[in-house]
């Protein structure tokens, strides 16, 4: 059972160390090292994450049966709910746990979701697509060190019965 936990201030503070991980497995051989390493500390370090919160970011730990499986970030809109982050413990993926995330946020806000990926992340793409998500437009975002994220923007509709 999917369940959420609102993150402390201290657990915010800790969050870097509970991402990096998660995330240089993620993006082993979709980004370049550096520029993982960058965006760890862009959004995961402590003052970083306070600036998001100011600008309206909720975090949450995904508890699965109880334990801290992954963890999401993020913000409501007028029209939309912007998933930021959504990343679970390599032992936690292909339980359909991301389902039941997309599914709580839409009934819990009666919104659609929208949000970034990665063009290079294959994986994240066939789960977003056969969650019914669909690719709504292109960005490309200018890092530092020469970086650019390359990115599909998606949705997925409130389903014909909510």
């Amino acid at each position: 059972m999917v369940t959420y936990h609102s993150m402390s201030e201290n657990e915010l503070e800790q969050l870097c160390d509970f991402a990096a991980p998660i995330w240089k497995e993620c993006y082993h051989g979709v980004l370049p090292e550096g520029q993982i390493e960058l965006l760890i500390h862009k959004y995961f370090d402590p003052e970083n994450i306070k600036a998001f919160q100011a600008q309206g970011m909720l975090y949450d730990y995904v508890l699965f049966d109880g334990q801290p499986a992954g963890f999401i970030a993020y913000e409501l809109h007028d029209a939309y709910v912007y998933l930021d982050k959504l990343y679970l413990k390599s032992a936690y993926r292909g339980k359909h746990i991301s389902t039941a995330v997309f599914n709580d946020l839409i009934a819990r806000y009666q919104k659609p979701i929208r949000l970034n990926v990665n063009q290079g992340n294959r994986l994240g793409m066939r789960a977003y697509l056969g969650c019914g998500f669909k690719i709504i437009e292109t960005k490309e975002y200018p890092l530092p060190g020469g970086f650019v994220n390359r990115d599909y923007i998606m949705e997925k509709p409130l389903s014909p019965t909510t």
